[in-house]
């Protein structure tokens, strides 16, 4: 009886952690360069629920499992009449009527989210159990049976059906959780300052500096940032609103002794029609490592390393990027989060109602 209040609960809890980045996403509107927060959150695991004290003669079982597949480029949608898919949720195994998947970093198969891109990202997704209750690797081409035989090359390696037990009549959760925090890394809007140490950067990078007290260890001391109000400091150094360096190609603080000052969209800069070095703007592929540090400042998880690509933007100088938040849809997701919070609260109140009803009267009879 007890399961709705557990489950109006999390949602409560849930929907709380969205208003507070939704509130934070507000706030930083007109922030230069920043990024908006996006909470994600999962629901526990589908666990199956069985029938008890029940003659075997008057179960039945489930016809053959037909297993209904959408393909789109690398990713699945599958749908079954019979059986679950299975997926290793970090809180037990979830039992799945329709199951999203794709083929991760490792070969393996896994559910997936999509990003700022629209393309699957699996660092956070689930492994996908097979019949043996093992996490199915492949090599090759892929495809699905009709009954969910996983084929490779033409062989069938595994099946992602479960067949449900005899006395098996269902499934059932307890609500939901916070995943994570998920930063949308996309485009914000970009406008004119006409100031020659304002830049921006038009596509995926970042500016690479040096926060103030890691001179000793610059490696330590590394940040990125979309932010590009630079000035310069009392040592002509480039430097961002807060003071810290911004560095170089070389990963050098930047000097710029001069009057005009240029920078090309690849990010070479010229004082007075000379060059004076470059930019140090890397484009980082490993995203999902990025942790917000404060400042508008980002860093690297703790032990992770960062992945470099090529940098396919361009800079623009006497440019800004605004925010990628939308203050209308934030708005609009507000009030339903407080719509959905009251909802929720009205559930728990019932139970109360029923609880104590349940004790201070039915107990007495």
């Amino acid at each position: 009886m007890l399961r709705g209040l557990y489950t109006a609960t999390t949602g409560m809890l849930t929907n709380n952690k969205r208003m507070d980045a939704i509130t934070n996403n507000i706030a930083n509107i007109d922030t230069t360069g920043y990024k908006k927060d996006v909470v994600l959150s999962e629901s526990f695991p589908d666990v199956l629920i069985y029938k008890l004290n029940t003659p075997v003669s008057s179960l039945t079982l489930e016809g053959e499992p037909e297993v209904e597949v959408n393909q789109e480029r690398n990713t699945y949608q599958l749908t079954t009449t019979a059986g679950f898919f299975r997926v290793q949720a970090p809180n037990g195994i979830s039992y799945q009527r329709e199951l999203n998947f794709t083929i991760n970093d490792e070969g393996y198969l896994s559910t997936y989210h999509l990003d700022a891109d629209g393309n699957p990202d699996t660092h956070a997704g689930h492994l996908v159990l097979g019949s043996n209750g093992e996490s199915i690797q492949v090599d090759g081409d892929l495809q699905i049976g009709q009954n969910g035989q996983v084929i490779v090359n033409g062989d069938v390696v595994d099946n992602l059906i479960f067949r449900k037990p005899l006395r098996a009549i269902g499934t059932i959760n307890h609500g939901v959780y916070i995943d994570r925090i998920y930063v949308n890394h996309s485009q914000g809007e970009l406008y004119s300052t006409e100031n020659d140490l304002d830049f921006a950067i038009d596509g995926r990078g970042f500016f690479r500096v040096q926060v103030q007290g890691q001179e000793e260890e610059p490696d330590q001391g590394i940040r990125y940032t979309r932010d590009g109000s630079f000035k310069l400091n009392n040592m002509n150094q480039l430097v961002t609103s807060e003071g810290n360096l911004v560095l170089g190609e070389n990963q050098q603080p930047i000097v710029l002794e001069g009057t005009e000052i240029t920078v090309s969209e690849t990010g070479e800069i010229f004082v007075d029609n000379q060059p004076a070095g470059n930019l140090g703007i890397v484009s980082i592929t490993n995203l999902h490592d990025l942790r917000k540090e404060g400042y508008n400042l980002y860093r690297m998880e703790e032990d992770m390393e960062p992945e470099f690509g090529e940098f396919t933007g361009r800079v623009l100088q006497g440019f800004l990027e605004k925010s990628n938040v939308n203050p209308i849809r934030e708005m609009v997701e507000m009030i339903q989060l407080a719509r959905n919070y009251e909802s929720n609260q009205r559930i728990i109140q019932a139970y109360d109602k029923i609880l104590d009803k349940a004790i201070n009267e039915i107990g007495r009879v």
